[in-house]
């Protein structure tokens, strides 16, 4: 087996050109698009703009090491030939994830007594989600002018920023100009970017509203900071559809325009997916990790909503005997997808049953991509592996319905043989809740290690969610640790259940999941900033350093739980105690 391709990327580039007609709902469900061309991430040395050439596709650069290729399908296997190319992964779909919550998490204090007295200004909040409510009152300046300094909608094409090749940026004085219209159809007309979703809007303020359109009762975390943000998207996709590719650009974008204007910047990423190793390896959270160390940046990541979604499972195989899983598949469900991870060193074979108690032949390492039918579900596998990422190895199966129909339901089974067992261990994540749907899970379910992907990115700040009112972890917030328990996340929680924040209508409305916990960081890495580089107290309060404060200051007193914790991290986020930490130093030389 070649480990230059992903699972996903593996089965894709095998299929027909009539599979692909006839897979057009299932692939798209999975992010990928039934056209011949595909976009793909990969990782690379050298030009690869020549190698993209020389098999007829374009590349978009996002950096020295990671860039997006769109290429005909029929092309991909030519790409592993290339030294260039050192591991490709297909695009795959995220999932989108005040008052009190703001006085709890102690930034209301830091906002509004002495010493401090912060409020994010001179700092930027970056939004990588589906838009904003540009004309809301909380993201306009008393004096009529806008908080946000550029958006880039990715669904629009036009005028791209410079170095990209997709979407439009509309810029502060455009914008500006905008809000001078004298109703919404003329502010359109100037900049059509729109938050359809409400999402994005929500968690802007969270981070940063100004609390102006409630008279100050619904105040963000950092309201004096300005807003650079992203709207996730594809170029004339009426869907606001959420990849991986789109996020590593919107970074990229960030970064690159927070540079340029010399300001530090908190981005907040409140996406996840169940696929990838969830180990911190996935190409998205290593390319998190690097570009963390390029400015004067922090990426806060929400956890993820899938704690009590019973879409993991997890076990240890011995040679003695067989071992299986089982998971139901509701009615009228078109698509089924699972990944499982596990060392290389064990050799797994692995036979799947339908509800009827029809079975595959016996699957093997060996075999490559295959394909089977079983009642009237097609069943795609391969094995990937070993990853250069992790050295581990994936078999992942992909279910889809014939005819346009639906997919067996009832209980599946997928039976593992351990043919050479060394460690043992496996790991299993179906589709994410919001995919699956609630009849749909696995019937034995273990809620550790429910980290969505990127939010086990090892330099990024993962967010859970807990419940300010009642105090207990939020039922649906991911679970630590990382698989194989090699990394501690979450790294902290924030107050994530009914929080009210913006709303695309110019008024407020409540919302719960890690996507609201998420952004509540955001904005109290940006007072942190605020304090050290903008006040100059601390000119290297960003990165890791600033994790560190971050983490020693939360709130540890939890049930007498022993800290770190797979629900709690290290605690719950206090940013005045980071705060009076970093004075004392600071008093202390």
């Amino acid at each position: 087996m070649d480990n230059k391709i992903d699972a996903t990327l593996q089965i894709l580039s095998s299929l027909s050109s009539s599979e692909i007609e006839e897979a057009t709902d299932y692939l798209q469900v999975y992010g990928f698009e039934a056209s011949n061309n595909i976009d793909i991430i990969v990782k690379y040395n050298g030009d690869i703009n020549k190698v993209a050439e020389d098999e007829g596709g374009i590349a978009q650069i996002i950096n020295s090491r990671y860039a997006v290729i769109s290429i005909s399908r029929q092309r991909v296997d030519n790409l592993m030939r290339y030294t260039q190319v050192e591991y490709m992964e297909a695009p795959k779909l995220l999932n989108y994830n005040l008052d009190k919550s703001m006085q709890i998490s102690c930034i209301k204090t830091v906002q509004n007594n002495r010493p401090f007295e912060l409020k994010g200004k001179g700092v930027l909040l970056g939004i990588i989600d589906s838009g904003i409510q540009y004309a809301h009152r909380d993201f306009i300046n008393p004096d009529g002018t806008t908080r946000i300094e550029a958006i880039w909608d990715q669904s629009i094409n036009g005028s791209p920023p410079e170095g990209f090749k997709m979407g439009t940026i509309y810029t502060k004085e455009q914008i500006n100009y905008a809000l001078r219209q004298p109703n919404r159809y003329a502010r359109l007309a100037v900049v059509p970017s729109e938050d359809t979703n409400g999402h994005g809007t929500h968690v802007a303020g969270i981070a940063g509203g100004n609390g102006r359109a409630s008279n100050g009762t619904y105040v963000g975390a950092a309201p004096e900071a300005d807003f650079l943000i992203v709207k996730l998207g594809i170029p004339g996709k009426e869907e606001a559809l959420v990849r991986n590719v789109e996020i590593m650009l919107a970074i990229k974008f960030i970064i690159e325009y927070a540079k340029k204007l010399q300001r530090p910047v908190a981005i907040n990423i409140s996406n996840g997916m169940n696929e990838g190793p969830h180990d911190g390896r996935a190409l998205i959270e290593a390319f998190i990790d690097d570009v963390s160390e390029e400015w004067k940046t922090n990426i806060i990541i929400g956890a993820g909503n899938e704690g009590g979604g019973n879409t993991h499972t997890s076990g240890l195989i011995s040679p003695d005997r067989i071992h299986f899983f089982e998971f139901q598949v509701g009615e009228n469900q078109r698509s089924y997808a699972l990944y499982l991870w596990k060392n290389f060193i064990d050799t797994f074979e692995f036979e799947i049953v339908s509800p009827s108690g029809a079975r595959t032949p016996r699957i093997r390492y060996s075999q490559g991509a295959r394909q089977y039918v079983l009642q009237r579900t097609k069943i795609y596998t391969t094995f990937a592996g070993p990853s250069p990422l992790n050295g581990d190895e994936e078999f992942a199966v992909f279910l889809r319905s014939m005819d346009n129909r639906f997919i067996n339901e009832g209980v599946w089974r997928i039976e593992i043989f351990g043919i050479d067992v060394v460690d043992g261990r496996y790991d299993v994540w179906g589709p994410s809740k919001a995919k699956a749907g609630d009849n749909t899970f696995m019937l034995e379910p273990t809620p550790n290690t429910t980290l969505t992907t990127p939010s086990t990115a090892r330099n990024g700040i993962t967010v859970g969610a807990y419940n300010s009112v009642t105090g207990q972890i939020a039922s649906f917030s991911g679970q630590g640790y990382v698989r194989n328990d090699i990394l501690v996340k979450p790294d902290l929680v924030a107050p994530g259940v009914d929080i009210v924040s913006t709303s695309v209508t110019g008024g407020y409305i409540a919302m719960s999941g890690t996507s609201m916990a998420a952004p509540h960081v955001t904005g109290g890495v940006a007072l942190l900033m605020e304090w050290g580089i903008v006040q100059k107290n601390n000119p290297f309060l960003y990165g890791e350093n600033l994790k560190t404060y971050l983490l020693r200051g939360t709130d540890k007193n939890i049930n007498k739980m022993v800290i770190p914790d797979p629900l709690w991290g290290y605690g719950k986020m206090c940013i005045k105690n980071s705060l009076d930490i970093l004075r004392k130093q600071q008093f202390l030389g």
